[in-house]
Formats: structure tokens, C-alpha cells, sequence
């Protein structure tokens, strides 16, 4: 799923929370989980001075992208960029004061399949966890699912905003927010939509703002989570 640069424009408004909750970035060690081509990362990094942001991805190219894109950025000093492994993070205990999954504005097409608890464990106490998903909130049929990957929705997690709530919970983070970010995103497909060039993927639209288990809003949702590792007692 990639989006246009105007589309990016009309979807800041999830990145800048992101920011503002990590605020003040200066200084700070972060890890952005499925990192892509290194947007998010460059993206925060231009906010600092010193510091450390540490991308994470499965997908070879993009990490070799991401690599590539550091250096011409001039930002070699603040990120670095790894191959992950899909279910565990080879990162030591506490040694991060906040980690970013961030599937709504730039995924990977890789995701890994780490839990909140393994997040939470890299986590310093104090550290934020922040994690953006698109979430499929009832099972829908092949048909559906092929038409919605037309569109470039590859990738939907099979979940709730509750079982999100609940895994944070389970990972033992406080100050759980779930925010819904669904109208904001919901305004760029309909641009998409009204723009769509070829016939064929109009169903998928169809499937997105008609009545079926994946419309917008009701079936299918773009969730902002987060939470935080509690100081020791």
C-alpha cells in the first residue's frame, strides 16, 4: 500500500500525534517495528539533534533502501537500520524509551507477528509504546479479500480495538488509549474513489463504503494504540 504524496499530506495528522507523544525526541533511543523504506524513522529524526532511532524490517530491498536513503539524507548519525526476525525482537531488555509499529501511512508489506509483551519488554520503564494498524473486525470471504488487495490493502489484522486494549493490558503497559483514526483515512480513499481509473477495482471500493463486513468504519478500522511501562514501585 503506498499512498501519494498529497495523500501522506491529508494523513499528517496521525504522525504529528505520534510526535507530539514522544515529545521532547531529542536524545532519546527509539525503535520503529517494520521501519519500510525508512520514512518513519527519517521522519522523526528530523526532529533531533542526538539521539538514536533504530528501523526494524523483514523486507531485504526496503531495508537496503532505507540504508541507502540514511546516507543521502545525512542521517546516518541519528538511524540505523536492521533485519529483524518475524516473531522476536534481538534487542536487550530496557534499553528503549519508546517503539512505533506504524502500519497507516507507511507499511511494510512484510509484518512481522510480535507481540505486545515482546514490545513492551525493550521498553525502559517510562517508555511509550505507539502502534497504528488497520484492523478487520469480522472474517470476510476470498472475494473480498482480493478485491480490497486490488486496492493495496494487502495486510489486515484480524482483531478488535478491545483485543488491542486487552494485549496492552496483558503486556502490563498503563495509560492504555485507543484512539480511532478511521474518518481521517476514510477521507482520502473516498478521494481515491472518486478517482479510481480502472473498472476493475471499483468493487473493492464498493467493499469499502457500501454495506458489507469491511466498510469503513464498521467492519474495517484504522486504529491508533498506545501505552505505557510503568516506573517500578
Amino acid at each position: 500500500m503506498q499512498w501519494s504524496l498529497s495523500e501522506i499530506e491529508e494523513l499528517s495528522p496521525i504522525l504529528d500525534r505520534i510526535k507530539t507523544e514522544l515529545e521532547p525526541l531529542d536524545g532519546k533511543n527509539i525503535v520503529v517495528l517494520c521501519s519500510a523504506a525508512g520514512e518513519v524513522p527519517f521522519w522523526l529524526a528530523k526532529s533531533m539533534t542526538q539521539g538514536h532511532i533504530l528501523g526494524l524490517e523483514l523486507n531485504r530491498e526496503l531495508l537496503k533502501a532505507a540504508q541507502l536513503s540514511a546516507e543521502k539524507r545525512h542521517l546516518s548519525h541519528l538511524t540505523e537500520f536492521r533485519e529483524t526476525e518475524k516473531t522476536r525482537l534481538l534487542l536487550q531488555d530496557t534499553t528503549f524509551d519508546a517503539l512505533v509499529s506504524e502500519f497507516i501511512i507507511f507499511p511494510s508489506p512484510t509484518p512481522t507477528e510480535i507481540g505486545q509483551s515482546e514490545m513492551a519488554r525493550v521498553l525502559k520503564p517510562g517508555g511509550k509504546m505507539i502502534i497504528t494498524d488497520v484492523l478487520l473486525t469480522q472474517p470476510v470471504s476470498p472475494e473480498v479479500r482480493q478485491e480490497l488487495s486490488h486496492l493495496g490493502l494487502d495486510y489486515l489484522c484480524e482483531a478488535t480495538a478491545e483485543d488491542f486494549r486487552s494485549w496492552m493490558q496483558e503486556a502490563g503497559l498503563v495509560d492504555i488509549d485507543v484512539k480511532d483514526m478511521t474518518p481521517i483515512v476514510k477521507r482520502v480513499w473516498e478521494q481515491r474513489r472518486t478517482q479510481a481509473p480502472v473498472l476493475g477495482h471499483r468493487m473493492g471500493y464498493s467493499f469499502l463504503f457500501d454495506d458489507s463486513p469491511a466498510k469503513l468504519g464498521d467492519g474495517l478500522y484504522y486504529m491508533y494504540v498506545q501505552g505505557t511501562k510503568p516506573m517500578p514501585q
